[in-house]
């Protein structure tokens, strides 16, 4: 298992890009994947269980493009 922490986001964040790509690769509910941009945007940290590792080195790496800093812890 891995986890990943939302810790800040960049100017310039794509709010939309950052929620589509948690439905899409982590398979979250919009209104789940919402929350969360609105959590980063309101400057608290968002972390998130992913129990495929690939999964979460992927998710991680699209998510620091499009302009979050995050960093990944794994069990």
């Amino acid at each position: 298992m891995a986890i990943v922490i939302l810790q800040s986001w960049r100017k310039g964040l794509k709010k939309v890009s950052l929620t589509k790509l948690q439905v899409e690769i982590l398979g979250k509910s919009l209104k789940e994947s919402k929350s969360n941009v609105d959590l980063l945007l309101d400057d608290m940290e968002v972390i998130i269980e992913i129990d495929n590792i690939d999964l979460a080195h992927e998710f991680l790496k699209e998510a620091e493009n499009i302009g979050v800093n995050c960093k990944l812890l794994v069990n």
